[in-house]
């Protein structure tokens, strides 16, 4: 399940970084209130976005496909449940970090919340293969 070879690459950067890339017009997610870039695409297996949304500020997002997310800074809604990043997690205990979008819940578009006047929330957005929105590698 390791690529040994393609983790001790010492032209690792040169061969599989991949800068972040705008979701949208940038101009144009600021102006509602957030930031949203792809983080991991151009492979066959997964691609990711991290979505920020601006203190005090409420988006809805659509997006092409299901997806999985974690919430690692900030707290608020998403949907009607709330979202937070949590500093410490102890046994046995819930937390409101984690949540699996439908296509068909994605597709709507889904209504989140930063409840902070001051700190962003941000969320790590992963997708299945074959994401028609994912960028393609250079």
């Amino acid at each position: 399940m390791l690529d040994w070879d393609a983790n001790v690459d010492p032209n690792f950067v040169d061969n599989h970084f991949c800068p972040p890339e705008p979701a949208g017009d940038t101009e144009a997610m600021r102006a509602q209130g957030y930031d949203e870039k792809w983080v991991v695409y151009g492979g066959d297996y997964f691609s990711a976005k991290e979505l920020t949304v601006y203190p005090g500020r409420t988006v809805t997002i659509k997006d092409a496909g299901a997806y999985g997310l974690i919430c690692v800074q900030g707290y608020g809604r998403f949907g009607r449940f709330p979202i937070s990043a949590p500093s410490m997690i102890r046994f046995g205990e819930m937390t409101e970090d984690e949540f699996f979008v439908t296509c068909k819940a994605a597709a709507a578009g889904v209504e989140i919340t930063n409840l902070s006047s001051t700190e962003p929330l941000v969320i790590l957005k992963h997708f299945n293969p074959g994401n028609p929105e994912m960028p393609r590698r250079n």
